[in-house]
């Protein structure tokens, strides 16, 4: 697996640039917040238990945080954006911070609520910074579609 680099994953001024540059604020109607400590990203996919032969489908990656945060460790990692904006950005996030880890990076651009389908192999988990409104009914969608998830943190 290939190192990524000591800066790789986005801090508070990263993340204030980001969306500075898309024009885009975190939206109440889509109860969307932006991670802005490298830290917290850490501590979530430690405690989802994340493993380097892990596929990770992660819902709602937003700008990217816990994204790199989950390519530092898994094997694999497709992310599921609803948003436009943040959809069309988060590639270019990737290949910018983790050049040597992107091809290991899918995006699918849907509403997590109806996708049936992932590329590349099955997700072996689901990592997710869901707002509490939509959190249950996306898991419990995910955990159908998706049968071979074993651990799921949302």
């Amino acid at each position: 697996m290939t190192s990524p680099a000591p800066d790789a994953l986005l801090g508070p001024a990263d993340v204030r640039e980001l969306a500075t540059a898309l024009g885009v604020r975190p939206t109440k109607q889509r109860g969307q917040n932006f991670v802005i400590d490298a830290n917290t990203v850490r501590r979530i996919v430690r405690t989802a238990q994340v493993h380097p032969d892990d596929v990770v489908v992660e819902v709602g990656p937003g700008l990217g945080s816990l994204t790199l945060a989950l390519l530092e460790v898994a094997d694999r990692v497709t992310a599921v954006e609803i948003d436009d904006v943040l959809a069309a950005a988060l590639p270019a996030t990737i290949t910018a911070r983790m050049p040597g880890r992107a091809d290991r990076f899918a995006l699918v651009h849907s509403d997590a609520m109806h996708v049936t389908e992932l590329p590349g192999p099955a997700p072996t988990a689901l990592v997710a910074n869901l707002p509490y409104n939509v959190a249950v009914p996306v898991l419990l969608h995910m955990l159908e579609a998706f049968p071979s998830i074993e651990r799921t943190l949302g």
